[in-house]
């Protein structure tokens, strides 16, 4: 949860005109300026952003937007990825699955409507989203911002 608290506190300190803008690679950039790039909780939804996605060991961060792009934050904000937003699959009732990729990259992201709490917090959250980048498997909780 600490990784999160810095994330946020970071993300609110970078005015919206000064944080970079993202390609659908990685971008050689500090964690700090990549934790930027993840708008605050309060602020996610005016960012655009409908989904965030939460985990811990190592910390990552997702952000699904209502439109164009999901964001993936791994490792502590040492990596940053835009990959394409596609059109959701329901593989079973209560989940959504997105499946893209970038030219390097390919992500899945299972969402689940089943009550999660985070491992470090004790935040509960209404659904657990399991994320796959290449062949890595995280798990986390998540919900509508």
């Amino acid at each position: 949860m600490r990784v999160l608290i810095l994330a946020l506190a970071l993300a609110a300190c970078a005015p919206a005109g000064e944080r970079p803008n993202q390609t659908e690679t990685p971008v050689a950039q500090s964690a700090e300026a990549n934790l930027a790039a993840m708008p605050p909780w309060g602020e996610a939804r005016n960012a655009g952003v409908d989904f965030r996605g939460v985990g811990q060991e190592p910390g990552w961060m997702i952000d699904i937007h209502q439109q164009n792009r999901i964001l993936l934050l791994l490792d502590y904000g040492e990596s940053l990825t835009e990959f394409p937003l596609p059109t959701p699959t329901y593989p079973q009732e209560g989940a959504t699955r997105y499946e893209t990729q970038t030219g390097a990259h390919t992500l899945s992201v299972t969402i689940r409507r089943f009550p999660c709490e985070d491992v470090m917090s004790g935040e509960r959250f209404p659904a657990s989203v399991e994320i796959m980048i290449d062949e890595r498997t995280l798990s986390g909780c998540g919900r509508s911002v």
